[in-house]
């Protein structure tokens, strides 16, 4: 977390809205949904960045369109890293099992 954003990650306001886009995306990563698999989301990801011209602007700071539930793992991906974490698919079943078994 970047020092200028701290107070704002620890406000009450951000807390409720990242509880509702918990809620909203299910509790899922919606990056994986969309290539098929559920993992649990860990981290709520700003679409257009926060900075620290932006960060007193509630269009940019809560807007839920601006907000997208991902696990770690695609949310370093958006940030250009790199992390090595299972994942899990669902075949034409509905059975759950670890990518490429």
């Amino acid at each position: 977390m970047k020092k200028y954003a701290e107070k704002f990650y620890k406000s009450n306001r951000w807390l409720k809205m990242r509880a509702y886009i918990y809620s909203r995306d299910k509790g899922l990563c919606q990056d994986c949904l969309k290539r098929g698999l559920y993992v649990p989301m860990e981290e709520v990801h700003h679409i257009k960045p926060i900075t620290p011209d932006n960060i007193d602007d509630p269009t940019i700071t809560l807007n839920e369109n601006n907000l997208i539930s991902l696990c770690r793992e695609c949310h370093r991906a958006r940030h250009g890293e790199k992390e090595n974490k299972k994942r899990f698919e669902v075949d034409s079943r509905g059975v759950i099992s670890p990518r490429g078994r």
